[in-house]
């Protein structure tokens, strides 16, 4: 099994529930980030939080920062989160047996300390934007032209790299993804006390 496995497709796919269900409570032992959609009371989206992977394992004391937000058009970003909690999150999670990137290939890619710390020697599971979700963050945020070439050149290094790979879900429930994460997993992500 590869080192580093990324799932990509569509938005709402069901890639990031995949590795979360999947994990378990092996989450609590994971370096890196997860993100989510976060709402109000009433289930209106506010926008997208990043998190320590760990909190998304159920532990508790750590706390989450929005970057993405939705209440107003056209929706604003906050790159700062990215050059501080997650380079931070980034350059701990090699202090953890493994790491867990949800998601990469957004704006993220616009800091350059975080694309640096891309390059972890750490097993990786993760999701990966597409190209052409990529692309729409351009048009909507307006990062520029850069962008597209900073995030052809993470799908160009991911794609060619012997250690990496990338499986395309296009919906959910997907068979050769959940054996794919079910695989990883159990090579890179057995630890005792956490089944």
């Amino acid at each position: 099994m590869k080192r580093h496995l990324f799932l990509t497709g569509p938005a709402f796919c069901g890639k990031s529930n995949l590795i979360r269900e999947l994990l378990g409570k092996r989450l609590q032992a994971a370096g890196g980030f997860c993100t989510e959609m976060s709402t109000d009371e009433s289930g209106r989206m506010l926008g997208c939080s990043m998190m320590p992977a760990a909190m998304a394992g159920g532990v508790e004391g750590f706390g989450k920062e929005l970057f993405l937000d939705l209440r107003c058009f056209p929706p604003t970003h906050d790159s700062e989160v990215f050059r501080g909690m997650g380079v931070r999150l980034m350059e701990e999670a090699a202090w953890y047996p493994f790491a867990v990137l949800d998601e990469i290939g957004g704006i993220d890619l616009i800091i350059p300390q975080f694309r640096e710390e891309l390059d972890s020697g750490l097993p990786v599971l993760g999701v990966l934007k597409t190209r052409e979700e990529a692309e729409q963050l351009r048009e909507v945020l307006g990062p520029g032209e850069r962008f597209r070439a900073f995030s052809e050149q993470l799908h160009e290094r991911l794609e060619n790299d012997p250690d990496t790979e990338i499986l395309i879900i296009r919906s959910a429930p997907n068979q050769e993804a959940e054996a794919a994460v079910k695989a990883w997993i159990a090579e890179y992500a057995a630890l005792p006390g956490f089944e």
